[in-house]
């Protein structure tokens, strides 16, 4: 299926895993170090950038090969930072933060947006990427990490928030990033390994808000692609629902 941004199909795909695996916390990582089902044995390791998440694989890259590049769009897209934030967040004597195996962990961007998390910072979200190895690209390697075979990935929490979610929990119909009532989608951002033995990740809720699922969960997806800065300034449109951008010449 395509990506359309009316009506009620509003996304790629539903029902689909961030990665089958969720025991380890290398599993919040769009990409994570080691063979999928092996365990992490340092942080480093599990933040390496060796083996796609089952999204990426399966899902999030066939849909750029599918939409994009067998259609020759290619050139339109820039090759631009998607944030799959793994810096740690604020940590107690549960969440001592050592980033691998079954060690219970927050991610910044908890610490951010999820209310009663040690260090929450009030649903302040920020637009730098902390660690170049989180800074997901393509071919640029000054700024970004040169790990991605294609430049599509998701939205980021802090995205979410800065659209209008709102904070944690907290249930809006009314920004451009509500979907649908029939199903939630996953963000780029980690949430935590939780104390229970189980990674998650940041999504946007059927009502709108910023939520957190395990990675073996089964949401919707939704693929973010940046226009190439020579054509953004070429766009026409308003960017709503009725007046979309476009690339003029291109359908």
């Amino acid at each position: 299926s395509t990506f359309t941004t009316s009506g009620n199909d509003r996304v790629t795909y539903t029902e689909k895993a961030w990665n089958a695996n969720m025991n380890d916390a290398k599993y919040v990582g769009w990409m994570f170090g080691g063979a999928d089902g092996s365990a992490s044995i340092s942080k480093e390791q599990a933040q390496t950038n060796t083996t796609d998440s089952d999204l990426k694989e399966q899902w999030v890259d066939l849909w750029y090969t599918t939409n994009i590049e067998d259609k020759g769009l290619s050139k339109y897209i820039g090759d631009e930072i998607f944030c799959n934030d793994r810096s740690l967040g604020g940590s107690n004597s549960t969440y001592t933060n050592l980033g691998y195996g079954k060690n219970a962990t927050n991610y910044a961007a908890k610490t951010r947006f999820y209310y009663g998390a040690p260090g929450y910072t009030d649903a302040t979200p920020t637009f730098k990427c902390k660690q170049k190895n989180d800074a997901f690209t393509v071919s640029d390697t000054t700024t970004g990490n040169g790990s991605l075979s294609y430049p599509v990935a998701l939205v980021t929490a802090d995205e979410i928030v800065a659209a209008g979610s709102g904070k944690f929990g907290t249930a809006n119909y009314h920004y451009y990033l509500y979907k649908s009532s029939e199903y939630w989608y996953w963000s780029f951002s980690p949430c935590n390994m939780a104390s229970s033995g189980s990674a998650s990740v940041f999504a946007v809720n059927s009502s709108g808000y910023l939520d957190n699922y395990y990675a073996y969960s089964g949401g919707a997806v939704a693929p973010v692609i940046n226009i190439a800065p020579e054509y953004a300034k070429t766009l026409v449109g308003e960017g709503t629902m009725t007046s979309p951008y476009q690339i003029p010449g291109v359908e």
